[in-house]
């Protein structure tokens, strides 16, 4: 076995510690939380969004250590000699490249980003025939409406911002 196998780190070591480490920082947030004194009036106390970043930071641990469990199931050791998928990254640098154009064109924060992500997609295995696309655009969507009318943000419009107001 070459030297640079035998100190290969599992794949599933490090979900499994970030999932130890949210599930203690949402222990503790939850802790703090309760040590914090509660409204006097009906409703939302003070420490009910320290409750919900609580259950989120949870939520996350739980989800790292299902992760952990699933790459500790498939654990393949990979040939010294493999090489770096360039055709991947020229996938998601041309995606990258092609988002900074069509934002010089005007073209707008939806369909730009729209257009990294597919590309992105494509970089990591997925085929431009499956519903990547559609959740493409539909999250490019979500995320300009949730900047633009949640935060006030302003990103760059172009014609399908202008028909979204």
């Amino acid at each position: 076995m070459t030297p640079s196998l035998q100190h290969k780190v599992p794949a599933w070591r490090a979900p499994l510690l970030v999932g130890a480490g949210l599930l203690a920082l949402a222990a503790l947030t939850l802790f703090d939380a309760w040590r914090v004194a509660s409204g006097v009036g009906p409703g939302v106390g003070p420490s009910a969004a320290m409750k919900l970043i609580a259950l989120l930071l949870a939520a996350l641990g739980v989800a790292h250590l299902v992760q952990a469990a699933r790459c500790a199931k498939r654990v393949l050791l990979r040939d010294a000699l493999d090489k770096s998928n360039y055709r991947s990254l020229a996938w998601v640098l041309g995606g990258l490249v092609a988002q900074i154009a069509a934002l010089a064109l005007g073209v707008g924060f939806i369909l730009s980003s729209f257009i990294l992500f597919i590309a992105t997609a494509r970089g990591f295995g997925r085929s431009l025939k499956s519903w990547g696309p559609v959740y493409g655009l539909l999250l490019s969507t979500l995320i300009y409406l949730f900047f633009t009318k949640a935060l006030s943000l302003s990103l760059p419009m172009g014609p399908l911002e202008q028909l979204l107001g």
